[in-house]
């Protein structure tokens, strides 16, 4: 007959065993806690925090929070993956696009029938005593800013060796 040395620690070993068993009936302390409430489970999307009466394990990685089982007490849901992109079935003819009918080129336009092709002309010249005060004092005000700028070329060039 074997002694209980040799009986004894199986049995305490199982025992232990089914004892931590028995204790561990919930995933973490927070299951425990929410077990009972109506299942929900949110998951972090683009636009905010979406919810849902079953947990979502294709999206596990963005679970915000849960009440309800943990999500790892449901089944995953396997679904056959679609069919890829595939190239049409062959066929015994094919189909060619008509060849371009040869045309001779199109005549170049006549340039002087085109007035943006022509030649810019000089600006006309509007006489002072023909403006109105407002457009002579302006025309008087642009005439001697560039005298100015014409000074002012001048002494640069008279203070650089005069190129």
């Amino acid at each position: 007959m074997k002694s209980f040395k040799t009986l004894g620690a199986p049995l305490v070993t199982m025992a232990a065993v089914a004892t931590l068993a028995a204790g561990c009936n919930h995933v973490d302390q927070y299951e425990a806690a929410v077990y009972d409430y109506e299942p929900v489970y949110c998951y972090k999307t683009l636009a905010g925090v979406q919810c849902y009466d079953t947990p979502e394990h294709r999206d596990e990685r963005r679970i915000v929070n849960y009440y309800g089982p943990h999500p790892s007490r449901y089944e995953k849901e396997w679904k056959q993956p679609e069919r890829g992109i595939a190239p049409p079935p062959p066929v015994d003819y094919f189909v060619r696009d008509p060849d371009p009918i040869p045309e001779a080129a199109p005549r170049k336009a006549d340039s002087a029938a085109l007035p943006w092709k022509q030649q810019a002309q000089a600006p006309v010249e509007v006489p002072v005593e023909a403006m109105d005060a407002d457009t002579a004092r302006a025309y008087a005000a642009e005439e001697a800013q560039r005298a100015r700028e014409e000074a002012l070329l001048e002494s640069v060039r008279d203070a650089i060796g005069g190129i």
